[in-house]
């Protein structure tokens, strides 16, 4: 299983708890980070850590993955910032890189990892970060050119990973998250360091998620995972005002989106192998 994403703490706030389940399960998993997490927001109590931050976050994800149980790979880019950002400019901005570059890059270590399973952002980045839309903008042509033997041949020899999956959040989540926002004096339509993350128009429909993953067994692994990334607040929830009895019992779940191979709208499963 390959999961490729973009910042340092996706692989644990995001999707942790499935990627736990599958290393407890046998599965080998390899996690790459495109990007050095150095353009993020600092949590309170962490400024010192402004000026080194690609450095922080770098220890950071080492810690979370060994705990998730995968093993890591880092892409080498620079990480862009949200869609405005200074950051956006910078000529080592993973949104800045060369797009047939970025796709070698995985193409070969697809064909060094041999999975079977790849896992990346889908086309809206979860919520339009840009350097989440590229990640999904080179992984899936580097998914299909990777068994090609015409291309990228410098690259090794082909291989066909067997699916491609996208990370998706519930549309029907989204509107309940809003509500309790508004409920609690919050904005959502300005969300983020920011204000520009416009929660309203984030997610997926239910016909568009084709599996979930009930990843509750290893809910506290996703939980030291991603305490290990305190620049970034370590995975603070939203909800922490609920008990967490309850945030296990109604958000251990992680939700995906099939590309490869295509299925039909309705379509659902339980298993990013089930073969």
């Amino acid at each position: 299983m390959l999961v490729i994403l973009a910042h340092p703490d996706d692989e644990s706030f995001g999707i942790g708890g499935s990627i736990a389940k599958y290393a407890a399960e046998g599965v080998e998993v390899h996690i790459a980070i495109a990007t050095d997490g150095a353009a993020g927001s600092v949590a309170e109590g962490h400024d010192a850590d402004r000026e080194k931050l690609a450095e922080v976050r770098a220890v950071e994800l080492e810690k979370a993955v060994e705990i998730l149980g995968g093993q890591l790979h880092t892409l080498g880019y620079r990480d862009s910032g949200m869609k405005g950002d200074e950051a956006n400019k910078h000529p080592d901005a993973f949104i800045n890189a060369d797009e047939f570059e970025a796709i070698g890059r995985i193409v070969k270590l697809i064909r060094d990892v041999q999975p079977h399973v790849v896992v990346t952002h889908d086309e809206t980045g979860g919520y339009f970060h840009p350097d989440h839309i590229q990640c999904w903008k080179v992984t899936t042509p580097a998914f299909h050119a990777a068994g090609d033997e015409f291309q990228f041949v410098e690259a090794g020899g082909p291989w066909m990973p067997d699916r491609l999956y996208y990370t998706v959040r519930p549309k029907r989540w989204i509107k309940y998250f809003t509500t309790l926002m508004r409920l609690t004096g919050k904005d959502p339509t300005a969300m983020g360091r920011n204000k520009d993350i416009n929660m309203t128009i984030l997610g997926q429909e239910d016909e568009d998620i084709h599996l979930e993953i009930d990843y509750r067994p290893y809910w506290d692994v996703k939980r030291l995972a991603s305490a290990e990334h305190a620049s970034q607040g370590g995975g603070t929830s939203f909800f922490r005002f609920l008990p967490a009895f309850l945030q296990k019992r109604w958000f251990g779940v992680d939700h995906f989106q099939q590309s490869h191979p295509a299925v039909p709208k309705g379509y659902k499963d339980t298993d990013l192998f089930p073969f």
